[in-house]
Protein backbone atom coordinates (compact mmCIF):
# COMPACT_ATOMS: atom_id res chain seq x y z
CA UNK A 1 0.00 0.00 0.00
CA UNK A 2 1.42 3.38 -1.03
CA UNK A 3 1.49 5.82 1.84
CA UNK A 4 2.11 8.86 -0.34
CA UNK A 5 0.35 9.50 -3.61
CA UNK A 6 1.38 12.35 -5.88
CA UNK A 7 -2.23 13.14 -6.76
CA UNK A 8 -3.22 13.48 -3.09
CA UNK A 9 -0.22 15.63 -2.27
CA UNK A 10 -0.93 17.98 -5.19
CA UNK A 11 -4.68 18.17 -4.54
CA UNK A 12 -4.21 18.90 -0.84
CA UNK A 13 -1.20 21.21 -1.19
CA UNK A 14 -2.21 23.36 -4.15
CA UNK A 15 -5.16 25.21 -2.53
CA UNK A 16 -3.16 25.78 0.66
CA UNK A 17 -0.16 27.11 -1.25
CA UNK A 18 -2.41 29.37 -3.32
CA UNK A 19 -4.05 30.71 -0.16
CA UNK A 20 -0.56 31.19 1.28
CA UNK A 21 0.34 33.53 -1.56
CA UNK A 22 -2.74 35.63 -0.88
CA UNK A 23 -2.07 35.65 2.86
CA UNK A 24 1.55 36.72 2.30
CA UNK A 25 0.35 39.64 0.19
CA UNK A 26 -1.45 40.89 3.30
CA UNK A 27 1.90 41.06 5.10
CA UNK A 28 3.28 43.15 2.24
CA UNK A 29 0.28 45.44 2.37
CA UNK A 30 0.76 45.92 6.11
CA UNK A 31 4.40 46.84 5.56
CA UNK A 32 3.45 49.28 2.86
CA UNK A 33 0.89 50.94 5.12
CA UNK A 34 3.59 51.41 7.79
CA UNK A 35 6.22 52.77 5.43
CA UNK A 36 6.49 56.14 7.18
CA UNK A 37 7.46 54.53 10.51
CA UNK A 38 9.89 52.21 8.75
CA UNK A 39 11.45 55.10 6.78
CA UNK A 40 11.94 56.96 10.07
CA UNK A 41 13.85 54.02 11.55
CA UNK A 42 15.10 51.66 8.79
CA UNK A 43 16.41 49.10 11.30
CA UNK A 44 12.76 48.01 11.65
CA UNK A 45 12.98 46.70 8.10
CA UNK A 46 15.94 44.54 9.16
CA UNK A 47 13.80 42.95 11.88
CA UNK A 48 11.16 41.57 9.55
CA UNK A 49 13.04 38.68 7.92
CA UNK A 50 14.34 37.30 11.23
CA UNK A 51 11.01 37.51 13.03
CA UNK A 52 9.16 35.90 10.14
CA UNK A 53 11.89 33.32 9.59
CA UNK A 54 12.18 32.31 13.23
CA UNK A 55 8.41 32.27 13.69
CA UNK A 56 8.00 30.12 10.59
CA UNK A 57 10.80 27.79 11.67
CA UNK A 58 9.37 27.32 15.16
CA UNK A 59 5.92 26.64 13.71
CA UNK A 60 7.31 24.31 11.06
CA UNK A 61 9.30 22.28 13.59
CA UNK A 62 6.27 22.03 15.85
CA UNK A 63 4.05 21.18 12.88
CA UNK A 64 6.39 18.43 11.70
CA UNK A 65 6.54 16.92 15.18
CA UNK A 66 2.76 17.09 15.66
CA UNK A 67 1.94 15.62 12.26
CA UNK A 68 4.37 12.76 12.87
CA UNK A 69 2.81 12.12 16.28
CA UNK A 70 -0.69 12.18 14.76
CA UNK A 71 0.36 9.68 12.06
CA UNK A 72 2.04 7.43 14.64
CA UNK A 73 -0.96 7.57 16.95
CA UNK A 74 1.01 9.01 19.88
CA UNK A 75 -1.10 12.19 19.69
CA UNK A 76 -4.84 12.51 19.31
CA UNK A 77 -6.40 15.63 17.74
CA UNK A 78 -7.64 17.08 21.03
CA UNK A 79 -6.18 19.53 23.55
CA UNK A 80 -6.69 17.91 26.92
CA UNK A 81 -4.57 15.13 28.35
CA UNK A 82 -1.94 15.22 25.62
CA UNK A 83 1.53 14.91 27.15
CA UNK A 84 3.18 14.91 23.71
CA UNK A 85 1.40 18.15 22.84
CA UNK A 86 2.32 19.87 26.13
CA UNK A 87 5.98 18.90 25.83
CA UNK A 88 6.22 20.08 22.24
CA UNK A 89 4.55 23.38 23.13
CA UNK A 90 6.95 23.83 26.06
CA UNK A 91 9.98 23.08 23.89
CA UNK A 92 8.81 25.51 21.20
CA UNK A 93 8.23 28.21 23.82
CA UNK A 94 11.64 27.70 25.42
CA UNK A 95 13.47 27.77 22.10
CA UNK A 96 11.53 30.89 21.18
CA UNK A 97 12.40 32.66 24.43
CA UNK A 98 16.09 31.88 24.00
CA UNK A 99 16.36 32.77 20.31
CA UNK A 100 14.31 35.97 20.49
CA UNK A 101 16.37 37.09 23.51
CA UNK A 102 19.59 36.44 21.60
CA UNK A 103 18.44 38.14 18.39
CA UNK A 104 17.00 41.04 20.42
CA UNK A 105 20.43 41.50 22.03
CA UNK A 106 22.05 41.46 18.59
CA UNK A 107 19.61 44.11 17.36
CA UNK A 108 20.35 46.21 20.45
CA UNK A 109 24.09 46.03 19.81
CA UNK A 110 23.69 46.74 16.11
CA UNK A 111 21.37 49.70 16.74
CA UNK A 112 23.61 51.19 19.42
CA UNK A 113 26.81 50.78 17.40
CA UNK A 114 25.11 52.36 14.38
CA UNK A 115 24.41 55.53 16.38
CA UNK A 116 20.89 55.02 17.69
CA UNK A 117 20.70 56.35 21.28
CA UNK A 118 20.86 53.83 24.14
CA UNK A 119 17.22 54.16 25.23
CA UNK A 120 15.90 53.76 21.67
CA UNK A 121 18.24 50.82 21.03
CA UNK A 122 16.89 49.12 24.15
CA UNK A 123 13.34 49.89 23.04
CA UNK A 124 14.00 48.29 19.65
CA UNK A 125 15.40 45.15 21.28
CA UNK A 126 12.45 44.99 23.69
CA UNK A 127 9.95 45.46 20.87
CA UNK A 128 11.59 42.65 18.88
CA UNK A 129 11.52 40.34 21.91
CA UNK A 130 7.88 41.11 22.75
CA UNK A 131 6.89 40.65 19.11
CA UNK A 132 8.74 37.32 18.97
CA UNK A 133 7.07 35.96 22.09
CA UNK A 134 3.63 37.09 20.91
CA UNK A 135 4.31 35.60 17.48
CA UNK A 136 5.35 32.30 19.02
CA UNK A 137 2.13 32.06 21.01
CA UNK A 138 0.08 32.79 17.89
CA UNK A 139 2.10 30.38 15.73
CA UNK A 140 1.65 27.60 18.29
CA UNK A 141 -2.13 28.12 18.18
CA UNK A 142 -2.16 28.19 14.36
CA UNK A 143 0.04 25.09 14.16
CA UNK A 144 -2.04 23.03 16.57
CA UNK A 145 -5.30 24.16 15.00
CA UNK A 146 -4.21 23.43 11.43
CA UNK A 147 -2.75 20.04 12.40
CA UNK A 148 -5.84 18.93 14.30
CA UNK A 149 -8.40 20.31 11.83
CA UNK A 150 -6.65 18.85 8.79
CA UNK A 151 -6.18 15.47 10.48
CA UNK A 152 -9.81 15.32 11.61
CA UNK A 153 -10.92 16.40 8.12
CA UNK A 154 -9.17 13.47 6.51
CA UNK A 155 -6.38 15.54 4.99
CA UNK A 156 -2.74 14.66 5.44
CA UNK A 157 -1.46 17.37 7.81
CA UNK A 158 1.98 16.99 6.20
CA UNK A 159 0.50 18.60 3.08
CA UNK A 160 -1.13 21.59 4.74
CA UNK A 161 0.28 22.51 8.16
CA UNK A 162 3.64 24.04 7.23
CA UNK A 163 2.33 26.14 4.31
CA UNK A 164 -0.45 27.47 6.55
CA UNK A 165 1.90 28.17 9.45
CA UNK A 166 4.51 29.97 7.36
CA UNK A 167 1.99 32.10 5.45
CA UNK A 168 -0.10 33.06 8.44
CA UNK A 169 3.12 33.43 10.43
CA UNK A 170 4.38 36.08 7.98
CA UNK A 171 1.28 38.20 8.53
CA UNK A 172 1.40 37.61 12.28
CA UNK A 173 5.12 38.39 12.40
CA UNK A 174 4.69 41.76 10.71
CA UNK A 175 1.62 42.49 12.84
CA UNK A 176 3.30 41.55 16.11
CA UNK A 177 6.38 43.60 15.26
CA UNK A 178 4.43 46.71 14.28
CA UNK A 179 2.17 46.46 17.34
CA UNK A 180 5.15 45.89 19.68
CA UNK A 181 6.90 48.94 18.22
CA UNK A 182 3.80 51.02 18.94
CA UNK A 183 3.39 49.59 22.45
CA UNK A 184 7.04 50.08 23.40
CA UNK A 185 7.02 53.52 21.81
CA UNK A 186 10.06 53.16 19.60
Amino acid sequence: MAIYRVKRIVLESFPVLTAGIIISLVAGYMLNSSIQKIAELPIILMMIPPINGIGGNIGSILGARLTSALHLGTLEPRLSGQRVLRRNMAASSLVSFIIFSLIGAIFFAFAYVSGIPLARSLSLALAFFIAGIALTAAVIVVTITSAFVSFRGGLDPDNVVIPIVTSVGDVLGVTCLLVAIIIVGV
